[in-house]
Formats: C-alpha cells, structure tokens, sequence
C-alpha cells in the first residue's frame, strides 16, 4: 500500500471514530420543526350567478334566444372549468332554470363564505338594446352610475324584481350604515377585477369592449366580496345573438372568465384548461 493511500484510510478511519463519538450529544440536539402545510386551509370562494331563470327570462334576441339560457350555459361551464382545481370551492346560485330572487343570491354568497376566506362574485347577464347596433361587452360593480347608459342596464337588469315577492322591511339605521361600509371595503378590488375580466374577455370576443361600469345594481348589493356584473354581449344584436347561442364561444367566454379569477388571486391557471366542448 502506498504512502498516499495508506493516509487517506488514515483519515477516513479518524472521521468516522469521530461522528461515532458525536451520536450520543446529536440525540440531546432539540429537534427542528418546520412549518407544516396546513391541512385545514379553507378554500377560496368562487359564487357564480346565472342571471335570472325560471319566470324571468330577461332579454331576448331577434332569433329568440332567450337571456336566461344563455347565462346558465356559460355558468355551468365556468363552474365546471373551475371545480378542476380542488384549492377552490365553486357555488352556483341556480344550477337549472330557477327563479332566485335577487337579494336572495348574494345572501347565498355570504352565507357560503362563512368567515374571512378568499371569495368572489360573479353575476353573469347578456344586454340589451332597442337599438340593435349596440354590442360588446362591459364589467360592472357596485357604486352610484355616472353615465345615462349605465343607469339604464341597471333599470333593465334590476326589473327583475317585479318576478319576486316584496321582502318585509327590516333592520335598523345602525345595521344599514355598517353593512353599507362594510360593503365598501370591496370596491376598489371589484373595480380592479372588472378591469381583468375586460382584458380577459377581449382575447376572445369578437364585440367592442365597453369598459368598467358602476352602477346600482340589486343583485350585487349586499356582497361581503368582491363582486361584479358581466354583460357578455348584446344578445338585442343579431350578430351578437349568434356568437352568444354557440356553444363553443360560450366556452371560449367561461374559460376567460375563468383566467380572470386567476388573475385576481394571483396563481397560475391550470395549464391548459381542460374544455368540455
């Protein structure tokens, strides 16, 4: 055996008589614990509206598609895009043709999220014109409506009401104020969700994009979320009527609805989306 060799034994033999020695002083080490993933973590909230239903069948095309039928379509597919990540928890407020009053749906909203968690509301609607030129689409959320044409697809979504029983008057000044301030927080991240979603829709929609709209409407009121309302088209304009009754558009519609909530929690998309149409 060589010099060399015969050292390098030497020091093999020396390091390993030395951690044999230090066994017994790493058992009295305190153990090291790392944070563990938390196995209760509540998952976010996506509620998804279908705009009216049952003995509300909102607006109508010159084909006579009906609104109430398109927004379920898009819903359920917007649903079922989501229910594939299992970090989110997805409620439909109507899931067939059913009348849900509109203070009703927010109600369901909020007693869905329970506490603190993550949650989002989406109101999805076609609009409507009596000029059949109108097309596009906009985002709405809560606030006082600047302009005479958002006053107006307020009046015609919250006409609706009439399809409902009058809701006994209740509650004191002092519970409004801190329901109204309350639902305040959520404005700015409304306002900047609608602004995602216009960016979103425009990757794929063929109509003008509107813009971010405010507006008082019924069935966004009372959200404790971040809450908009989507005109997905002119369902008034023949054009717009037919690329809302395809079923393929109206996937291509869900699955950008569906990056913009992504893009409002901030985590990649499941790559890709798997479609079912």
């Amino acid at each position: 055996m060589t010099t060399s060799a015969a050292a390098t034994r030497s020091v093999k033999s020396n390091a390993g008589t030395r951690l044999y020695k230090l066994l017994p002083l790493l058992a009295l080490l305190p153990c090291v614990a790392y944070p563990a993933v938390a196995q209760n973590t509540p998952r976010r909230l996506v509620v998804v509206d279908a705009g009216h239903g049952g003995v509300d069948p909102g607006a109508h095309g010159p084909a006579g598609m009906r609104e109430k039928h398109v927004t379920l379509a898009v819903s359920r597919e917007l649903a079922r895009i989501l229910r594939q990540d299992t970090t989110l928890e997805v409620r439909m407020t109507r899931d067939s043709d059913t009348l849900i009053a509109l203070r009703d749906r927010t109600r369901m909203a909020n007693r869905w999220r329970g506490g603190e968690r993550p949650a989002l509301f989406v109101s999805i609607h076609c609009n409507a014109n009596h000029n059949p030129a109108g097309y596009g689409f906009e985002t709405y959320f809560l606030s006082e409506a600047k302009t005479e044409d958002a006053r107006r697809v307020a009046a015609m979504e919250n006409a609706a009401e009439k399809y409902e029983e009058k809701p006994a008057q209740g509650g004191s000044p002092l519970s409004f104020i801190l329901n109204d301030l309350k639902q305040n927080l959520y404005l700015r991240e409304s306002s900047s969700w609608a602004e995602q979603i216009q960016h979103r829709l425009g990757e794929v929609h063929p109509g003008r994009n509107r813009g971010v709209k405010q507006a008082g409407f019924y069935v966004l009121n009372g959200a404790f979320m971040p809450a908009v309302l989507v005109e997905i088209g002119f369902i008034t304009n023949a054009a717009e009527e037919r690329v809302l009754a395809d079923a393929t558009m109206q996937g291509r519609i869900a699955e950008r609805l569906a990056y913009s909530i992504y893009d409002y929690f901030r985590t990649p998309a499941p790559t890709p989306i798997a479609r079912g149409r």
